[in-house]
């Protein structure tokens, strides 16, 4: 890993150690910790990689995207690229750990895994991962990368296992945890252009232009997916990244205005306010007690 500063959030990119091949290492929590140092794993963090840990032993709470996840061992926790993650107390835990960039997996696997639910989990507990096929394939992901074989295949074989880990992951979820696949692709498209558009369209008639459906359709998938109209999913992505801004970058609330699309700081200020109950210097002022003021 090595860090990049910004303005906002702390970034954080893929930089493979010398004699690493491929987009996907297979490292351990105590080697992260020996490679970062101490302070590497204080500060919220935006990966521009995936990370996938397997806990054998200790325990702490991992924080993604304002999210606590309790880890204890056999638990598995997937941080997916984009996301802002808070380690924990990471001397406190061991296991195993892979990191890799989007284009380590393939389209096809991605495009399977955007398909498999509405949202993808970030935590499975022992218990949902215990003895399932994911588990069985990350088993053989951990095999595949520590083969003396040729780096060409081993990084195949690794690339290929670690793909088919993922998506029986994202099936090993239990019953009444609202996972579900979604009703039509349709709606994965709303969903992959919502992420890729957010900052800058924030009306529902923007998105159906674009994918060629009407706002009457597009909210009925929405409603039909996941219970909340398409507004509201335009909003919640785009207070989710206002919340990101605020709680863990540095800019002024009129530089995030800007960044999310809003030509007058006033109107977010109003916007964030109607969908919080809080203004976002209250809301970072709250999370951020050293942020008065900013």
């Amino acid at each position: 890993m090595g860090q990049v500063e910004q303005d906002a959030i702390r970034a954080v990119r893929y930089h493979p150690p010398p004699g690493v091949t491929g987009e996907i290492e297979l490292t351990s929590l105590a080697r992260m910790r020996a490679r970062g140092g101490p302070h590497e794993f204080l500060d919220p963090q935006r990966l521009d990689f995936d990370l996938l840990i397997q806990i054998t032993s200790g325990s702490t709470v991992h924080t993604v995207d304002f999210t606590g996840y309790p880890l204890e061992p056999g638990d598995l926790i997937w941080v997916r690229a984009g996301q802002v993650q808070q380690w924990g107390v990471i001397d406190d835990i061991e296991g195993p750990v892979f990191l890799f960039t989007p284009s380590a997996i393939d389209t096809g696997t991605w495009e399977l895994i955007r398909s498999a639910g509405v949202a993808t989990p970030n935590h499975w507990t022992a218990t949902t991962a215990a003895g399932t096929p994911a588990a069985a394939a990350l088993d053989a992901a951990l095999a595949a990368a520590s083969t003396s074989d040729s780096p060409n295949l081993r990084d195949a074989a690794l690339a290929r296992t670690l793909a088919a880990a993922l998506l029986l992951l994202v099936m090993a979820v239990p019953d009444g945890s609202g996972h579900r696949p979604p009703t039509h692709q349709a709606f994965v498209w709303f969903r992959d252009e919502l992420e890729a558009s957010f900052r800058t369209r924030h009306k529902v008639a923007d998105y159906a232009a674009r994918l060629g459906y009407s706002t009457r359709t597009l909210n009925r998938l929405a409603r039909e997916n996941t219970g909340l109209s398409a507004k509201q999913l335009i909003d919640e992505r785009v207070v989710l990244e206002a919340k990101r801004l605020l709680a863990h970058g540095r800019d002024p609330v009129a530089r995030i205005a800007g960044q999310l699309g809003f030509d007058d700081p006033s109107n977010f200020s109003k916007y964030f306010q109607q969908r919080t109950d809080t203004t976002p210097a209250t809301f970072r002022a709250r999370v951020r007690p050293d942020a008065q003021g900013s």
